[in-house]
């Protein structure tokens, strides 16, 4: 007796990265397999679109795929957190980061090859801060400036982004975060204060080499005030997974943390928003089923 194909919902935010997947369609109805799955598409309209979308139709649905960056995947994500609904992802964002870190191809085509060939969903953990969750990375300091720069932008891409950062990171001055670590406090002055779930901020950017997504630990990573000269070897480390050897980054495995940050301004997934200055995260262990290739 042959088994009935599964549900696939293809959720498509229009206007992330430069919009090419809003001809998602007629790649899905190439080269999705329809002897495993069938499929319907949606298309997001305002912010907070997905999160809806999610609510009215998970109970229909064996998988639901976001088609966007980091922002739509983080609110398709969190809405899937102790469902029995499998996620995945096809990339179409400026940074892409929980994606790269799966392992899924950043082409269209590739991306539903892997859902056509994958046999089981990855557990995956999620962090929560101040009751928002994120996916692969939040951060409170440079981070966060650039994301709320970032998102006031005229434009989007890897590009935007590069200039951007190059052009505050000589700007920015340094702040003073209290972090209070398995009843420790410790008061630091740092240029950056990120807690990653994955290993990367997207873009290949690996902020935390060592993250794994299935492991029940977060990592804390705090990038210390370093000399302007040092800048071009700090932003070499990070593309090339060598942070961590740096002497002005601490590295804290841990499951839970309390921040005072002296900004209102945090990142999660990339996206900016604005919160009271003590942050409270911790990880939901395994709460994600999720498709991708980790080692």
């Amino acid at each position: 007796m042959s088994q009935l194909p599964k549900k696939i919902l293809f959720v498509i935010n229009p206007i992330s990265g430069s919009g090419k997947q809003k001809n998602i369609g007629g790649v899905i109805e190439r080269y999705l397999d329809k002897f495993k799955f069938s499929f319907e598409l949606v298309f997001t309209t305002h912010p907070k679109h997905a999160e809806e979308i999610i609510l009215q139709q998970q109970a229909h649905f064996d998988i639901i795929i976001a088609v966007g960056g980091d922002g739509s995947v983080n609110q398709i994500g969190a809405s899937l957190i102790n469902s029995p609904v499998v996620f995945g992802i096809i990339p179409a964002g400026s940074g892409n980061g929980l994606a790269r870190h799966l392992n899924i191809p950043l082409n269209f085509k590739g991306a539903i090859e892997l859902i056509n060939s994958y046999q089981q969903p990855i557990k995956m953990d999620v962090a929560k801060m101040n009751g928002h969750c994120f996916l692969s990375t939040a951060g409170t300091g440079f981070d966060a400036h650039v994301a709320w720069k970032f998102s006031t932008a005229t434009t989007r891409g890897f590009l935007t982004y590069a200039k951007i950062t190059v052009q505050e990171l000589f700007k920015y001055k340094i702040k003073k975060y209290k972090l209070e670590i398995n009843d420790q406090i410790i008061e630091v002055n740092a240029l950056a204060v990120t807690i990653a779930n994955s290993n990367q901020y997207g873009n290949n950017a690996y902020v935390s080499p060592q993250s794994k997504l299935d492991d029940g630990f977060l990592r804390l990573i705090v990038i210390k005030a370093f000399p302007v000269y040092y800048a071009p070897l700090m932003i070499f480390r990070l593309f090339n997974k060598s942070l961590l050897k740096s002497k002005f980054v601490d590295m804290h495995k841990l499951k839970k943390i309390v921040i005072t940050s002296p900004t209102e301004h945090v990142q999660l997934d990339g996206e900016s928003l604005t919160m009271k200055q003590k942050l409270n995260i911790k990880i939901i262990p395994h709460c994600l089923h999720i498709i991708g290739n980790i080692q």
